[in-house]
């Protein structure tokens, strides 16, 4: 049986639904966090975005520590969900166990589809990180 706000097209490639739902947690921060964090996602970011990626994930691993929290870690992995396949990975399971255990992180309401929600979302996300139909070659 499948639940209706969790259900994807089959048609959507996996790197295009992690991006998608990237964009769908990304739009739940404050709006300076969330336009920082998209600015560091662009490709030419990535001298910036590899070092950040590290330090978050060994923060992450210093919970432990005053100040710094597990939270750390899978940003960490997100960050370098960009440049690397093994983190590209686990960010999609990470993003695919949200959506089916937590939807309501990603803003998917109970009465609402994944696609209806990131249809939402649209005018929130600039133009160079949004998933149109429009954009077939880009994922």
């Amino acid at each position: 049986m499948t639940d209706r706000r969790n259900s994807t097209p089959t048609t959507l490639s996996a790197e295009h639904l992690r991006q998608r739902r990237m964009a769908l947690l990304l739009v739940r921060l404050p709006e300076k966090t969330r336009g920082w964090l998209f600015w560091l996602r662009e490709p030419r970011q990535k001298w910036l975005r590899l070092p950040t990626g590290v330090g978050l994930i060994a923060g992450g691993l210093f919970s432990f520590l005053p100040v710094l929290g597990l939270w750390m870690l899978p940003l960490g992995i997100a960050l370098l969900a960009e440049d690397f396949s093994l983190c590209r990975t686990a960010s999609a399971h990470m993003l695919g166990w949200m959506t089916r255990r937590k939807p309501h992180w990603l803003g998917i309401a109970e009465d609402e589809t994944e696609a209806d929600a990131y249809h939402r979302i649209l005018p929130l996300l600039p133009p160079q990180h949004r998933m149109d139909a429009a954009q077939p070659g880009h994922s």
